[in-house]
């Protein structure tokens, strides 16, 4: 007993040390796939999948060994159930929240998130020799989980069906009958009376003219050689800003977007955003329509870049650039600098890979 105590008092200490861990230590690599691992389950953040195990044992009240082991498997399924509900919860949803903070807020998110997960699939059964069952099982984050999320985050783009209004038909309106007035004659005007003789006034004598000497321009004083070199700078700014405008937008025939964020020490996330280096918004969820944001996710992750470019998602020419910074509270949101946001904003208008969500992270 007291072997057993000390056993249980290791493994949560052990526990605990796990979970004050870095964060970057608790994703692991499963080929090109970025996975998260949790206590309760893993998140698959290439493939969008969630997956939890559990597992349960036949009861021994329970005479008929087949009966049992029917038992032990729905306590199974339960078990496995409800970790996965556990591994829900931890899913970061945008840079501020997660799945569990809007289920605190919320009855209605509890009941709807629960039955999501209730339609979980099982993937894989194991029978023990002891009469035990394990099973796993798995559901998708995309489609009615980040459906959920898209509305409670507000970061949604639905189509606009425009409402049609019957008409309804007027009466023509019905004409009075035309009676003639007689017009009266218009009254003769007054005579206006003569104008007096305006009195001439004679005007003054001007007074004459000085010349006043003119002053010599005063040269500015010479810059502050700090100060020049910091408009000096501020050129080579907004050089490096107008570069875009010298690139035909039209050429660049990009099929997606593939940013490499390795480094940067982001966390992935279902609602992410792409942003520039003035804080404003180059991509998120609003570029979509609802249905093609559920059907596909928002964005993308690999964990290689060559592989990225592949990927189907982004299609044959994608435009790959770097991240320079990870942003937000829980750092989901990726920096890119202001060029390569013009670009992006500028060839999206003649390809519109970003309307059709072909945008890939890439994160180590």
């Amino acid at each position: 007993m007291i072997a057993l105590k000390f056993y249980m008092k290791s493994f949560s200490l052990f526990v605990m040390l796990l979970l004050s861990l870095s964060p970057c230590l608790l994703f692991a690599a499963n080929g090109n796939d970025l996975i998260e691992r949790l206590p309760s389950g893993t998140i698959n953040w290439s493939i969008g999948l969630i997956t939890a195990t559990g597992s349960g044992a036949p009861p021994s009240s329970v005479n008929n060994p087949a009966q049992a082991r029917l038992m032990a498997k729905r306590a199974a399924i339960l078990d496995a159930r409800r970790n996965l509900l556990e591994t829900v919860k931890g899913v970061t949803v945008d840079a501020q929240t997660t799945v569990q903070n809007f289920m605190t807020t919320s009855d209605i998110v509890v009941t709807k998130v629960s039955g999501v997960v209730k339609l979980s699939r099982v993937i894989n059964t194991r029978y023990m020799s002891d009469g035990a069952v394990e099973v796993t099982v798995e559901m998708d984050m995309r489609g009615d989980l980040l459906k959920l999320m898209l509305e409670e985050t507000g970061d949604q783009k639905k189509a606009f069906i425009p409402a049609v209004i019957p008409r309804k038909e007027v009466p023509p309106a019905i004409k009075p009958p035309s009676v003639e007035i007689p017009q009266a004659k218009p009254p003769t005007p007054p005579v206006p009376p003569k104008p007096l003789l305006e009195a001439k006034i004679q005007e003054p004598p001007k007074p004459p003219s000085v010349e006043t000497p003119q002053t010599k321009p005063v040269p500015p004083p010479p810059p502050e050689p700090a100060l020049e070199a910091k408009v000096k700078e501020s050129k080579k700014e907004d050089r490096r800003e107008e570069v875009s405008e010298d690139i035909d937008l039209t050429k660049l025939n990009y099929s997606g977007l593939v940013i490499d964020a390795r480094k940067l020490q982001i966390r992935p996330a279902l609602i992410p955003k792409i942003m520039d280096q003035k804080g404003e918004v180059v991509y998120s969820a609003a570029n979509l329509l609802q249905k093609d944001a559920v059907k596909m996710g928002v964005v993308g992750y690999a964990k290689d870049v060559d592989a990225a470019k592949k990927n189907q998602r982004v299609t044959e020419n994608p435009f790959v650039i770097k991240g320079i910074q990870a942003t937000g509270q829980k750092k989901t949101d990726v920096v890119i600098n202001n060029r390569d946001a013009n670009i992006i904003q500028g060839s999206d208008k003649y390809t519109s890979y970003l309307k059709n969500g072909r945008v890939l992270l890439v994160y180590d």
